[in-house]
C-alpha cells in the first residue's frame, strides 16, 4: 500500500521517513518510535516548489541499508532513514534474509522489508 505525502527535502528514494508535526511533513526517520514510510519516488511541485513522495507504508519495498545486514535478516531498526537489523527492540518491520545469488548486503545497498 502505499500513499503521496510532502516531504520536507527532496531525499533519495529508498529512505525511510516519519511524520514531523513541527514540519507538518515527513522527513528522515530516526527510529522505530512512529508510524514509517519507504520513499519509492519523488517529485517537485513546480508552482509550491514543494517536494512529494510515493510512499509505502505496509507491505514489501526496498530501503537503504544503514550497515551490514546479516544473512538471516532480522527486526528492522531505522537510524539516519536507513535500515539494520537489531532483534533486541519492538520493530516495525522485517528485512528479508539473504535471497539466493546474492551477496553479503552492505551499507547504502537496497535491501527488501516488510514494512507493517
Amino acid at each position: 500500500m502505499f500513499v503521496k505525502v510532502k516531504l520536507l527535502d527532496n531525499y533519495q528514494p529508498g529512505l525511510v521517513v516519519s511524520y514531523s508535526p513541527e514540519d507538518a511533513s515527513w522527513v528522515i526517520a530516526s527510529s522505530v518510535t512512529s508510524p514509517l514510510d519507504v520513499i519509492e519516488e519523488v517529485e517537485r511541485d513546480n508552482e509550491t516548489h514543494e517536494y512529494w513522495s510515493r510512499c509505502r507504508f505496509a507491505g514489501v519495498s526496498y530501503t537503504l541499508a544503514d550497515r551490514e545486514i546479516p544473512n538471516e535478516g532480522g527486526k528492522m531498526a531505522v537510524l539516519n532513514g536507513r535500515v539494520y537489523v537489531d532483534n533486541s527492540i519492538d520493530h516495525a518491520g522485517i528485512i528479508s534474509p539473504l535471497p539466493r545469488g546474492q551477496e553479503i548486503r552492505n551499507d547504502g545497498e537496497l535491501v527488501m522489508v516488510h514494512v507493517r
